[in-house]
């Protein structure tokens, strides 16, 4: 800051005029904390124009006694509960559906696929692709509707499945006819 702003500065803060701030100022070596409380020592202060005040107190902000660094890390594991909690509800709340025919045959929780999937994953998913040519469709239900575009999909997988089944009994009775 420039010594003018500071004159200026202390003038604002004070309410003394500016030919006693400069002074004040120059004999405390432009330290504008020491001009001030010179100026209070001698009485010159008329009263400050604005609501801003200064203070010789530590300006430090006190944490409460209660927090430490570890409960920011408590904080974090905080929010990884209620997130995990959270998927745990949504896993539970939806749910995959496999109809055969307009019929379900099995209706069963996201989160119990997804254990299942972890565990199984290599008996899962060939089964789900056989499924497809046996007329298996699925698709997943619940309060969550942002799954559409997985439904879309599966959809399509159903309709790509059916119609490689048809390609394929065309060609296998053609070659029956020849």
């Amino acid at each position: 800051m420039e010594r003018i702003e500071m004159v200026e500065k202390l003038v604002e803060k004070t309410g003394v005029s500016y030919a006693e701030a400069k002074a004040a100022l120059e004999e405390n070596g432009w330290d504008m904390l020491d001009a001030l409380i010179a100026l209070e020592k001698s009485g010159k202060v008329h009263g400050k124009k604005t609501t801003a005040s200064y203070s010789t107190a530590s300006e430090q902000k006190k944490e409460p006694e209660n927090t430490s660094k570890t409960d920011d890390a408590g904080s974090g594991w905080e929010d990884f509960k209620r997130g995990f909690i959270k998927l745990i509800k949504k896993g539970m709340v939806n749910s995959f559906v496999v109809t055969r025919r307009g019929e379900e045959i099995i209706n069963l929780p996201v989160l119990i696929l997804l254990i299942v999937a972890c565990f199984c994953f290599w008996l899962l998913l060939p089964l789900l692709l056989i499924g497809l040519f046996f007329e298996c469709r699925y698709s997943f239900q619940g309060e969550d509707l942002g799954k559409k575009d997985v439904n879309d999909a599966m959809h399509k997988a159903s309709s790509y499945a059916e119609d490689l089944k048809q390609n394929m009994k065309t060609g296998f009775n053609e070659d029956k006819k020849e």
